[in-house]
């Protein structure tokens, strides 16, 4: 029984390793077609093709100026949104109780976090928190 399920065993290893040459020669020869093929359309200068590469030109150029532009608005309103909080953050220390500005503050450092936290989310990132310090009364 144990020399069957050996011979079994080697069997599905050489099918698997026969399996794994195809599968790497269907890719080199995949590769290789592909090649030929940009080859022959690096070659072509037709009208068509000359239209084509100037079209796909045109698209890639725009896609960069618009992907700037967003890039610039957003890190404008971001900007103005920093300053918005800062000059809140500002006014409302002037405006509420002293006793209860750092009760304020770890309030607003939580939003400020929450905030933090989807930005770097929607940036493609880990969330982060805030560098900045809170203190809290015993109030």
């Amino acid at each position: 029984m144990e020399k069957i399920l050996h011979d079994v065993l080697n069997a599905g290893i050489a099918l698997f390793r026969a399996g794994e040459d195809s599968v790497n020669n269907a890719i080199k020869e995949v590769q290789r077609t592909f090649d030929e093929l940009k080859s022959k359309g690096a070659a072509d200068n037709s009208e068509p093709a000359v239209q084509l590469r100037k079209v796909l030109d045109d698209i890639v150029a725009q896609a960069n100026d618009l992907n700037q532009k967003t890039g610039d608005a957003y890190n404008q309103a971001l900007t103005q949104l920093q300053d918005l909080y800062n000059k809140a953050t500002v006014e409302i220390e002037k405006i509420v109780p002293e006793e209860r500005v750092n009760e304020i503050k770890d309030k607003i450092e939580e939003l400020t976090n929450v905030i933090n936290s989807k930005v770097n989310e929607l940036r493609g990132g880990g969330a982060s928190t805030s560098g900045g310090s809170s203190t809290s009364t015993g109030a």
